[in-house]
């Protein structure tokens, strides 16, 4: 009797001190904000901890890494709630410093440059209005004494190794996007032994000069889509000489803007609004189907295309905390970027024309934002025998696919994916598919034969007409 009941009062116990499947854990980590001052102030980092639906497994952990910089990450809580990744494993969100609900700061600054985009400033009027802004965000964040050279990829990266310390996990896969690939290298590079393997997609790796080829890439990504249109019978059809019409339509935008209501109020969209949304729509492949639908809207003025893309404008600059951006790219690009290449870059642009003085001003934001510069080792290649997959899309206009055929370069056990007909963001059933096989068995090449399935873009051939109707 006395026997069964301690064996009862064991099984209460390992019960109390198991966490049980399918669980959410919210918590907050306490980092200093600068590791190299003793006195520095501390941060507050908030956390979620999504547990594998299978209860007791042993398989490590995915951290996911948000992009940006200056994306939020615990509200993709809803996406990643029944992904299939979280079968076997926790999955780890953390908003990184300065974002989300991890003590971001001027949070305002998103309606502002919203706000300047409605106006008809050229590029120089845009970059003093917003130099201005930024400008108030600094008296405010000195206030309240925040120190900006704390706001960088080495100590977001020590922040999720203090991360996985807390929760007790012994090795993690890293999950990075976008600029979470340049944070995911970041740890890589600091703190080589916590990692399992690594999984990456559009690559921003420490020696991507992004600065340099920002315009080239926006422009080989637009006329590649453009060209696929115009191969495509029925897209070419519905929208001929595509080129030639966008580059007459950014032109004429220039010195005629469209006058419009945006949910009450006047919105001007001049060329540089223009070039925005075709950037805005160029991330993903749904969206870019729509791109000659908005180039016929900019030449006949056709506002209701135009109204969902000026939407998802304005959701994206209240999305990215722009201090933290301004911060990480400042620090980490400014010291080592090409600027007369990337002034020779604009020059011979066809979309870009005449914004070379503009680009410098812009740059001029960022220098001017803080002096803090980083030494050489954040513009070296990060050289690992980690297991790493590498995936881009092969439309993606931020990061090509040059950008991982680099980085790929220095990892020994590193596999390249490529998307061919897709943007930026490329999250679709055989990628997630390839990932889960690679996390399984990271030390194999992972079988990639959806990835060669054609996936051609569905172009939206909506008539204007039919669109009243």
């Amino acid at each position: 009797m006395r026997s069964s009941l301690i064996l009862v009062l064991l099984v209460l116990l390992f019960a109390c001190n198991t966490t049980s499947s399918n669980e959410v854990i919210d918590g907050i980590l306490e980092v200093p904000e600068n590791r190299k001052k003793s006195n520095s102030r501390t941060l507050k980092l908030v956390y979620k901890v999504l547990k594998a639906k299978k209860a007791n497994t042993q398989k490590a952990p995915i951290v996911f890494l948000q992009g940006g910089p200056g994306g939020p990450t615990v509200i993709e809580a809803e996406f990643w709630k029944n992904h299939p990744l979280r079968n076997n494993r926790d999955i780890i969100l953390m908003d990184q410093r300065g974002t989300g609900a991890s003590e971001a700061n001027c949070i305002e600054i998103g309606d502002a440059m919203f706000t300047i985009m409605r106006q008809d400033l050229d590029n120089e009027g845009e970059i003093r209005a917003l130099n201005s802004i930024f400008s108030e965000c600094k008296k405010s964040m000195k206030k309240d004494e925040v120190d900006l050279a704390g706001y960088t990829s080495k100590e977001n990266a020590a922040d999720f190794e203090d991360l996985r310390k807390a929760l007790g996990y012994e090795k993690w896969n890293l999950f990075g996007v976008s600029y979470g690939s340049r944070l995911g290298l970041t740890i890589m590079r600091d703190f080589p032994n916590s990692i399992r393997s690594t999984v990456f997609t559009g690559i921003f790796a420490p020696e991507t000069d992004i600065l340099k080829e920002n315009i080239p890439n926006l422009e080989n990504s637009l006329f590649t889509v453009l060209e696929r249109c115009e191969k495509n019978e029925n897209c070419n059809k519905r929208y001929p000489n595509l080129k030639e019409r966008l580059l007459k339509a950014i032109k004429k935008l220039q010195s005629d803007p469209l006058h419009f209501d945006y949910e009450g109020k006047l919105f001007v969209l001049n060329r540089q609004d223009a070039l925005t949304i075709l950037i805005l729509h160029l991330y993903d492949r749904r969206s870019i189907g729509n791109i000659p639908l908005l180039i016929e809207a900019f030449e006949n003025g056709e506002t209701e295309s135009l109204l969902y893309a000026i939407k998802a404008i304005e959701n994206l600059s209240n999305y990215i905390n722009w201090p933290m951006n301004y911060s990480v790219m400042a620090y980490e690009e400014l010291p080592f970027y090409d600027e007369l290449a990337m002034i020779e870059s604009i020059k011979r642009s066809e979309i870009a024309f005449n914004l070379s003085m503009s680009s410098e001003l812009g740059i001029g934001l960022l220098k001017n934002w803080h002096s803090y510069r980083a030494s050489e080792i954040e513009n070296q290649a990060v050289v690992s025998e980690i297991p790493t997959l590498m995936v881009s899309g092969g439309l993606d206009h931020v990061t090509p696919v040059s950008n991982a055929k680099e980085a790929i370069k220095h990892l020994k056990n590193g596999y390249e994916l490529i998307f061919s007909d897709e943007g930026h963001n490329l999250f679709n059933p055989c990628f997630f598919q390839i990932v889960e096989d690679f996390l399984n068995h990271p030390t194999q090449r992972p079988n990639t034969e959806c990835s060669s399935e054609k996936k051609p873009i569905k172009w939206n051939l909506t008539m204007p007409d039919q669109k009243k109707n």
